[in-house]
């Protein structure tokens, strides 16, 4: 590398600490606030998880829309305030989740998941402790699945009827609107699947015009624990139509703000492109769970609804909800619509996914699809996350720990790949070894630049050196690393799983959290993972370094850069990473050392 290459390489590795404390300063901070923030609410609104019931009233929502233009029936009575009716609560469950159900609203308040492990453990616990009750997301604020209609009179607030049924395995919610009645049927389905009938029935002998209204999931927030960490799209709200586009919006949401002009609130925005596209489900998800709404056979298009806990730029996300809207239709006299919708609420995990509903693929919600510029890569990409995961599951059903798991994992695909590290590795070694003379070819042919380049490819072909060797294997497996990062980064199996020191997994180390703080870095916890990594990563390149005996002391200055550049931008880069993922990636330095010193070792005593 020359002096001119050089110049950008130290400009962009310079302005990494600079982006890295601006980010540390001014975002970090606020993000944890909002996070603690959150907790604090969590715990006023959650009297008792152990007993798995909730707190908590409807908020009243004013919905505006400039998506739909909504038109009331003639027929229909004018909705007059009315004051604050009483709430009526109905539980129903199964093995897996417990519903909370709500008069005000007609919706979902709460859903517990308790499904258990062969020890008699719930498999995803409130909170990171022995004995801890299961996961409660809590939809108090505003109830999952309530409709938003102001000409009808339908919204979060409005008072149904509610009856369970005699089997405990429905619910049946009415509101009668003279000319109309509206009602509402939620069923249990298998696992985490919800069966929704709604009926819109006309009562009068002539047609009713029923406006065009919206379904909302509930308001997704970050589970109370959630750490504010680099790279992670934590909240976000997907889409997915009839052709299989599925479109990955929480990317975009920081765009929708500012082509919105900065609100705290985004409502019924419509993405670009999404205005009259019909869609198969919606989805409003955190980092571990997620809501899917499917309108079954019915035709819907899409709206993302979200809320800041401020104007200001920087302000933090507390909350995303997707909403099907439906256009405006007329009900013959006497007769109903029928509206069916398949609702899925529970972990992100990609076998209960896609078994699920193998026609909708709710699995698309692991975001194993790449989207946009890079999608031509799914031809390697999808199938190499599929395969990273299952392979991970595979191990700690044999070892049942996932920090052993992601150990065993890393020697596989460092196994797997040997062949090209070997190839990749030996070509460069060549190509080392011919420097002098390509050295010697610049030097001569310095004001002929074609004569250069002719003699250089002579040279290869001569002693049988691909320039590319090098790179070309390294970019094979270019894929199957990224696919393994995004796997290990997102993965619901390695929450609250412990190894060694680490108590979790899917979050930092945190460790003496609160007991200090590094100045500038504004660190205020200890993770050594990333340290041991970067360590790891300089001894690795010293092993590898080539041979200084020829090299110029601007040469060995420049080597000596590039040895501690990138280690120190991943300490960067990995410090508030996952530690699981951070494991990974410290396993293989160690694996690569080993691979290294025996190749050197060899070497010394072959030359012996």
């Amino acid at each position: 590398m020359n002096k001119k290459d050089l110049i950008p390489v130290i400009i962009l590795v310079a302005l990494i600490p600079v982006w890295y404390l601006v980010d540390q300063w001014v975002f970090v901070p606020q993000m944890r606030q909002k996070l603690e923030a959150q907790a604090k609410q969590a715990r006023e609104e959650t009297t008792d998880a152990a007993s798995f019931e909730t707190n908590g009233v409807p908020s009243s929502v004013s919905i505006e829309t400039n998506t739909v233009a909504i038109v009331a029936a003639p027929d229909l009575p004018v909705v007059e305030d009315l004051p604050p009716a009483q709430e009526f609560i109905e539980t129903i469950g199964n093995e897996t989740i417990r519903l909370e159900l709500t008069s005000i609203g007609g919706g979902i308040k709460s859903v517990t998941l308790q499904a258990k492990n062969k020890k008699g453990e719930f498999l995803y616990p409130l909170k990171n402790e022995k004995n801890s009750a299961p996961m409660v997301i809590d939809f108090s604020d505003f109830p999952a699945l309530a409709y938003e209609a102001d000409e009808l009179g339908l919204s979060a607030e409005t008072s149904y009827a509610l009856v369970k049924s005699d089997d405990g395995k429905s619910v049946t919610l009415t509101k009668d609107f003279g000319s109309l009645l509206v009602e509402r049927t939620i069923a249990l389905d298998e696992n985490y699947l919800l069966k929704v009938k709604d009926r819109f029935i006309s009562k009068v002998d002539q047609p009713v015009s029923l406006p065009s209204m919206r379904i909302l999931t509930g308001r997704m927030k970050n589970p109370e624990d959630t750490q504010a960490m680099k790279g992670l799209s934590i909240l976000g709200v997907d889409s997915h139509t009839a052709d299989g586009q599925i479109n990955y919006w929480g990317r975009k949401l920081t765009k929708l703000y500012k082509s919105a002009g900065q609100p705290a609130e985004l409502e019924g925005v419509v993405p670009e492109g999404m205005a009259n596209t019909a869609v198969d489900w919606v989805s409003a998800k955190n980092m571990f769970f997620a809501q899917i709404l499917s309108p079954g056979k019915a035709s819907a298009t899409m709206e993302i609804w979200s809320q800041k806990d401020g104007a200001e730029k920087g302000s933090v996300l507390e909350n995303v909800s997707a909403a099907l809207v439906f256009k405006k239709e007329v009900i013959d006299a006497g007769k109903a619509l029928e509206r069916n919708y398949t609702y899925y609420v529970g972990p992100k995990s990609y076998s209960i996914l896609k078994a699920a509903d193998k026609e909708l693929h709710f699995e698309g919600v692991m975001e194993f699809k790449t989207i946009g510029f890079w999608k031509f890569m799914n031809i390697l990409m999808e199938p190499s996350r599929k395969a990273l995961l299952w392979t991970l599951n595979l191990l700690n059903g044999l070892c049942h720990n996932y920090g052993v798991a992601i150990i065993l994992l890393t020697f596989v695909v460092r196994v797997l790949f040997w062949p090209l590290t070997h190839k990749s590795t030996e070509s460069m070694k060549r190509m080392q070894e011919l420097q002098p003379q390509i050295k010697a070819i610049q030097a001569k042919y310095k004001s002929n630049p074609q004569r250069m380049q002719q003699e250089t490819m002579a040279l290869y072909k001569e002693n049988k050196v691909n320039p590319m060797g090098g790179c070309l294997p390294m970019l094979l497996q270019m894929p199957v690393l990224f696919a393994l990062f995004s796997v290990l980064r997102n993965a619901i199996e390695l929450r609250y799983s412990s190894f060694l020191w680490i108590s979790d997994l899917s979050s930092p180390e945190n460790l003496f959290a609160g007991a200090f703080k590094i100045p500038l870095l504004g660190w205020d916890a200890l993770n050594i993972l990333p340290i041991v990594m970067t360590g790891s990563m300089i001894w690795q390149q010293k092993l590898s370094a080539p041979s200084t005996a020829a090299a110029t002391p601007e040469q060995l200055q420049q080597q000596k850069m590039m040895m501690y550049m990138m280690p120190i931008m991943m300490l960067f880069f990995f410090y508030t990473m996952p530690s699981g993922l951070t494991l990974y990636w410290t396993t293989s330095n160690l694996l690569m050392i080993a691979q290294t010193s025996i190749r050197n070792m060899r070497k010394k005593m072959a030359d012996a």
